[in-house]
């Protein structure tokens, strides 16, 4: 992994493990123990490091859009995927980009037309599905469908409990769909 590589995903970390106004460069510094000036080398700031922190969650979530199929299960599958990273941590920390929305979105218009983006890429795909399998009102129901993803992963965050998962999947995920 390049330097720079190791900044982004140490920062990207931290971030999601404290906040974004929470961890300062120093602190992302020391972590991988390189030099003030290497990371100015690499990002100009730390605005365009949360930036291309975004970048990545963006690639994320599109290699993830891509691990499935192109239908309403392939659509669970990928909601599953995000709420088995979130077990994997203990039900801590929650969504990244979710975190970053709530924390940035009324602060920092760069910040907020980035994460717009991710929204955007997520809420195309998941209309094409429902367009693709006839769903009506599809692009009202990706709306809901992505909003009540967040919801339950933050839910899940806040009472350690991933029985919002199982809802999410056995209710909400489906009414959502027929209604």
């Amino acid at each position: 992994m390049s330097k720079r590589e190791t900044l982004l995903f140490t920062a990207a970390r931290l971030i999601h493990e404290k906040g974004y106004n929470n961890v300062g460069i120093k602190a992302i510094l020391d972590e991988v123990n390189v030099p003030k000036g290497s990371f100015y080398h690499y990002f100009k700031s730390k605005e365009e490091l949360g930036l291309s922190i975004m970048d990545f969650y963006i690639a994320d979530t599109t290699n993830c859009l891509n691990l499935v199929e192109k239908s309403i299960e392939g659509l669970n599958q990928f909601f599953n995927i995000f709420f088995n990273r979130l077990i994997e941590l203990s039900l801590k920390r929650g969504c990244p980009v979710g975190n970053l929305i709530l924390e940035l979105s009324d602060e920092n218009e760069r910040f907020r037309l980035k994460l717009l983006e991710w929204y955007s890429i997520l809420e195309r795909w998941i209309i094409e599905v429902l367009e693709e399998e006839k769903v009506a009102n599809s692009h009202e129901k990706a709306k809901a469908l992505i909003a009540a993803f967040e919801g339950t992963m933050l839910l899940s965050k806040l009472d350690k409990n991933d029985v919002h998962f199982e809802i999410f999947n056995k209710y909400t995920f489906y009414s959502i769909l027929v209604v």
